[in-house]
């Protein structure tokens, strides 16, 4: 009986929850959502020098999945070259990447380096960074990113 029950347990779980996320999705988003940076504006990190949560109003689907922007001006620069304006590592936690690791983010703690935006999940690897040196944590970054990426 047990045995049968746990067979029927394993098929009728995914029919009713829905087949698990995957273990890796190229862009961070919530798990309840599909919005990039949690919905805060990826442009006006360059534009303004800030962290400013997007609209509903001005919405664009790239890779699957949303980005929210403040107003029109951030939307079409966005647009114009999503590789420019989107965070490095997929919008997870760059310092979490640099030690092989997923991990979200805080859309307030960030550094824009080189023309590239990094987020980080608490000031802690943040400072991290800054302490042992931006480009060895970037290059290290890289590394364990394109493992994720399989190439």
């Amino acid at each position: 009986m047990g045995s049968r029950f746990l067979f029927l347990l394993s098929v009728m779980l995914p029919l009713i929850w829905g087949t698990p996320a995957s273990a890796f999705d190229e862009i961070n988003t919530g798990y309840f959502d599909d919005l990039a940076l949690q919905g805060f504006d990826a442009a006006n990190y360059f534009t303004s020098n800030s962290s400013h949560e997007g609209s509903k109003e001005f919405t664009y689907e790239w890779k699957g999945v949303h980005w929210r922007f403040a107003n029109a001006q951030s939307l079409d620069l966005f647009v114009s070259d999503p590789d420019k304006y989107s965070p490095q590592y997929g919008g997870y936690c760059s310092n979490q990447m640099s030690l092989g690791n997923l991990s979200s983010i805080d859309p307030g703690v960030w550094l824009i380096f080189k023309e590239k935006l990094y987020f980080f999940g608490h000031q802690e690897g943040l400072d991290r960074w800054t302490a042992t040196g931006i480009a060895t944590r970037i290059k290290d970054a890289d590394e364990q990113w394109q493992k994720y990426l399989g190439s």
